[in-house]
């Protein structure tokens, strides 16, 4: 019999989980929320993906069960923080409100005992560093569908003869000096937002791009997705920031152990 646990933590952040597009792995997902529970859920956009819903309808079973498992973390008395994205922009003008008990935010400072006041936002706001026109964003997104569809058939090969998930995307990524500086513009627009509000470090999404690291004294996380990467960072109760790939195991990509506790007064 196969042995189940449940870790409980102090944060969990997500985002760009899309629910509704067919590149979404609602599965691993549901496998991770199982297993992780926390005293605060933070979803940092692009939860539903209702640009996707608008061409074409899909929501299968897997996506619902997604859905009703936040519903229900927020009923039971988890505090979910919900950041609408570029995805899920239509979402924003409840910003103030509360969608069954779970707080619509446009942005938000979590204040960590271990870390201090980390801001909290999606990340679109930075778009106009990433693509230097119109034209160049619409080329990135039609090469960003072809890679997915890459990654999908990939994935389902590797499935079948019994290897474990491997983003096509990320490889990809990592390979490209142009992608390799656009991810270095985003992040260091991120850290320039985080002084800006003279806060210890700033929490996003957006880019698909998972990372944690601290830089010039602030900390710097990007949650990652669940269409390619698979990632969420999660704060235990001592105060350890992890930030791991979570499929068929769980992969741990980064770590940041905290010296001591930050008083604020």
């Amino acid at each position: 019999m196969t042995q189940t646990f449940t870790a409980y933590h102090r944060a969990i952040w997500l985002s760009d989980l899309h629910l509704g597009e067919k590149h979404c792995k609602a599965e691993y997902l549901l496998a991770f929320l199982e297993k992780h529970h926390a005293e605060q859920l933070f979803l940092v956009g692009d939860v539903v993906d209702m640009q996707a819903l608008s061409r074409r309808h899909y929501w299968p079973e897997t996506h619902q069960q997604v859905f009703e498992t936040l519903r229900q973390r927020a009923r039971n008395g988890c505090k979910v923080i919900y950041i609408p994205g570029n995805h899920d922009m239509q979402m924003r003008q409840y910003v103030g409100g509360a969608f069954d008990l779970i707080e619509i935010h446009q942005q938000y400072i979590y204040q960590s005992p271990h870390h201090g006041r980390l801001l909290l936002l999606h990340g679109d706001e930075f778009d106009r560093l990433l693509c230097s026109s119109k034209l160049e964003a619409w080329f990135g997104d039609r090469a960003y569908d072809l890679v997915l569809f890459l990654n999908r058939i990939w994935n389902l090969f590797r499935r079948s003869v019994g290897w474990q998930y491997q983003s096509v995307a990320r490889m990809l990524k990592r390979c490209s000096s142009k992608a390799e500086r656009a991810m270095a513009r985003f992040r260091n627009a991120a850290l320039q937002r985080a002084i800006e509000a003279d806060v210890d470090g700033i929490v996003c999404g957006h880019i698909h791009f998972p990372e944690l690291l601290e830089q010039n004294g602030k900390l710097y996380i990007n949650t990652g997705d669940w269409v390619e990467n698979c990632t969420a960072v999660i704060e235990h109760l001592d105060g350890r920031l992890e930030l791991n790939h979570y499929s068929e195991a769980k992969k741990p990509l980064s770590r940041l152990v905290p010296q001591q506790a930050v008083v604020t007064g």
